[in-house]
């Protein structure tokens, strides 16, 4: 949905009338504009701050004008450019479409054809972007648009000039999105075309069979597995698989070149013959014309995206908000039958709503065309939440200025909420699991457990995997909110699951950790602790990290459940571990965050606070970012162990810290939500919730999410 302008928005920016506010993102903000000759584009305008750097319009007309000449068939063009203005902009055409993330986790993987002409497209859009002198440098699924006619992708090299411009400088930023980066990005090495090559074989992996060939986790954990482990491929169709993994040789040299790789894709995509035609070998026949080349689900999605700025956007821009849904106070108070998730692209009331249309699709076009990702900023709210809304923000008429939109569950969300694809997932204590759009906050679908659900969720390859404590792991459809399989265990699943090399891992209050496949449900083995699990496993390097009631920090063979080692700390280990390198880190409530050896469980270091640790680490720039029940945010020096800021807070920290763009982000007992540079550790801002935040906070395209004890889950704008 695209947002009135603001008081303080441009009216103008350069030759194009703007017309309404798209998104923001730590580069700046997204705008909807118009050219003198009518043609929809979005306008992308810089944050005055980031011109302070002397070199920094230079770069920035450099990279621009290089920009310009790329005129691949699979790019989004950038139509104008001025780095002499004030604040400078940049302007791209719109693609309708899906991107690639989206419709993985709406429909799930492509078929194979589908992935040919996929990295064809790709492949084609590379040799462009490189002929023009840029490496893109950020090559995933959300950067990848699905068209009509062919893919897109978008923000070649713009963003990735900038961020290299305006923040290199700061210590421990690299360009790039975990899992989907060449090791030579994360290891400081020269980045060049090869680069590329490789995301592109992350993205066929993804395209082919719903997940990264990295797994999922922590940015730390993932890059640990780009940098010494293969990649996962197992799922991915033989064909695609020998092509991607050449693309994901860990040396650049060792990769296949981007012309190599289009003659072999070009190979089986084929001139459109005859409908029903094909050629004497049984190659795949394709054409890139219509949305033949999908899917027929994902090709219906991509023509329902409408043209922002077009006529038929002006009719969808305010419809009417879907109808209460009578499921909604049964689900929150327990009474009546249980209801049946709503299928995907349905609102609160189960019915699609052209506001879904626009936001969730045109929307994330437009968005990702400028080149920033966001994702829309959208004002909607899932269901009827008008009259709890304003119980939450106190009786006020209107939403707080960082507020993007608040929606509430049926119960306290204590759980960290996972944003992926552009949907975010929020586990209530009232027994759901709730997808909500990120962009609108829109309720997607609703699946109901037997009992609070205080496990986040785990999403790959088009699965969303969650515990409950109703004593079982579920395994449900992303698109359609319907359970594949379940997995009894026999106690609470309050620990968060991780998947990786098609396993996921929950640890259980009957005190095991389980290690159960990902397509059947069915348990490959299970450790016994001797306390109950509620740390979330982390995989790395072969071996699954997971903490124990028991007082101990456990390290365990991902393949065969037998123990390595076990540390123990004297309290018990509710914190997630954090895996950096050769350094796994968690917390005890013994009020320490410890750092040991991730091969042998020799400690390396102990950090002690004044209080219990129960929040779980993340790591970023070379430090360890945890709270403590002593009431502050710490940053810790992963190598030293030394203290390198404390940010007082004043009450309980038990909210995990999620750090993106160099902010550290965290929820306290006192309901409120801090951002904390991560470098200094000093205030950006804070916002004030309605209830105590236990939720740790997901960081995705411009927003922040959390969750309170009221129920409510918010996005803030960053």
């Amino acid at each position: 949905m695209v947002e009135a302008l603001a008081a303080d928005d441009p009216r103008w920016v350069g030759p194009y009338r703007i017309t309404g506010r798209l998104g923001a993102g730590g580069m700046g903000r997204v705008y909807l504009g118009r050219s003198p000759g009518g043609r929809a584009v979005a306008v992308k305008v810089i944050r005055p701050e980031l011109t302070g750097d002397p070199g920094f319009r230079a770069r920035f007309a450099r990279e621009a004008a290089a920009a310009r000449s790329v005129s691949g068939a699979f790019t989004a063009a950038v139509v104008g450019a001025d780095p002499d203005s004030v604040p400078p902009w940049l302007a791209t055409l719109h693609v309708p479409g899906l991107s690639l993330a989206e419709a993985v986790v709406r429909h799930g993987p492509l078929p194979a054809r589908s992935v040919w002409a996929l990295g064809a497209g790709l492949a084609e859009a590379l040799q462009a972007i490189h002929a023009a002198g840029l490496v893109h440098r950020d090559l995933k699924p959300s950067n990848v648009l699905l068209a009509a006619d062919g893919p897109r992708v978008i923000d070649f090299g713009i963003a990735a000039a900038l961020e290299a411009g305006a923040t290199l400088t700061r210590s421990g930023v690299i360009i790039g999105t975990p899992g989907f980066m060449a090791p030579e990005q994360l290891t400081g090495g020269p980045v060049g075309p090869a680069a590329d090559v490789f995301c592109l074989g992350a993205v066929l992996v993804f395209a082919a069979c719903g997940r990264g060939p990295f797994g999922q986790g922590s940015g730390a954990a993932l890059g640990y597995r780009v940098v010494h482990e293969p990649p996962d491929v197992a799922g991915v169709p033989e064909d695609v698989r020998a092509v991607a993994v050449r693309c994901l040789a860990k040396a650049p040299d060792a990769r296949p070149t981007v012309p190599d790789i289009l003659r072999e894709l070009a190979e089986r995509v084929v001139p459109e013959p005859p409908l029903g035609a094909e050629d004497d070998a049984g190659t795949v026949v394709l054409a890139l014309r219509g949305a033949r080349w999908l899917p027929d689900p994902v090709a219906d999605s991509v023509d329902r995206a409408h043209p922002l700025g077009g006529a038929d956007a002006a009719r969808t821009e305010a419809p009417a908000d879907p109808a209460p849904d009578p499921r909604a106070d049964r689900a929150a108070t327990g009474t009546g039958p249980r209801p049946e998730p709503a299928g995907p692209g349905t609102g609160a009331g189960g019915h699609a709503t052209r506001r879904r249309v626009l936001a969730g699709l045109a929307g994330v076009a437009a968005a990702a065309a400028a080149g920033l990702g966001a994702r829309l900023l959208g004002g909607g709210t899932g269901g009827d939440t008008g009259g709890a809304r304003a119980s939450a923000s106190g009786g006020r008429g209107r939403r707080a200025e960082r507020e993007s939109w608040a929606v509430a569950t049926g119960g306290p969300v204590t759980a960290a909420v996972v944003a992926a694809g552009g949907v975010v997932y929020a586990s209530s204590k009232d027994g759901s699991l709730y997808a909500l759009d990120a962009g609108s906050g829109e309720q997607r679908w609703q699946f109901p457990t037997g009992n609070g659900v205080y496990s986040s969720a785990a999403v790959t390859g088009g699965v969303v995997y969650v515990g409950s404590a109703d004593y079982a792991l579920y395994a449900v459809n992303a698109a359609t909110g319907r359970e594949k399989w379940h997995f009894d265990t026999g106690g609470e699943v309050n620990s968060s699951p991780v998947v990786a090399g098609g396993v996921v891992y929950v640890g259980s209050d009957d005190r095991h950790l389980y290690a159960v496949d990902t397509r059947t449900g069915e348990q490959r083995w299970k450790f016994p602790t001797g306390g109950w699990v509620r740390s979330s496993p982390v995989v790395a390097g072969g071996l699954v990290y997971v903490g124990s009631r028991d007082g101990s920090l456990y390290a365990v063979d991902a393949r065969t459940g037998e123990e390595r080692w076990r540390f123990p700390t004297g309290a018990e280990v509710k914190s997630s571990p954090a895996v950096w390198g050769r350094v796994v880190c968690a917390g005890s409530y013994d009020g320490s965050l410890y750092a040991l050896d991730a091969g042998s469980g020799k400690r390396r270091w102990r950090f002690r606070t004044d209080g219990g640790v129960g929040s779980s680490p993340a790591i970023a720039g070379g430090a360890a970012h945890v709270g403590s029940d002593d009431g502050h945010l710490y940053a810790v020096d992963i190598r030293s162990g030394q203290r390198r800021w404390a940010f007082r807070i004043g009450h309980i920290v038990y909210s995990s810290p999620a750090v993106s763009g160099g902010v550290a982000y965290v929820g306290a007992k006192n309901g409120e939500l801090y951002a904390v540079d991560a470098g200094t550790g000093e205030e950006r801002w804070r916002h004030l919730t309605s209830a105590d935040i236990k939720s740790s906070p997901a960081v995705a395209d411009g927003l922040v999410f959390v969750g309170n004890d009221s129920g409510f889950v918010y996005a803030l704008r960053t």
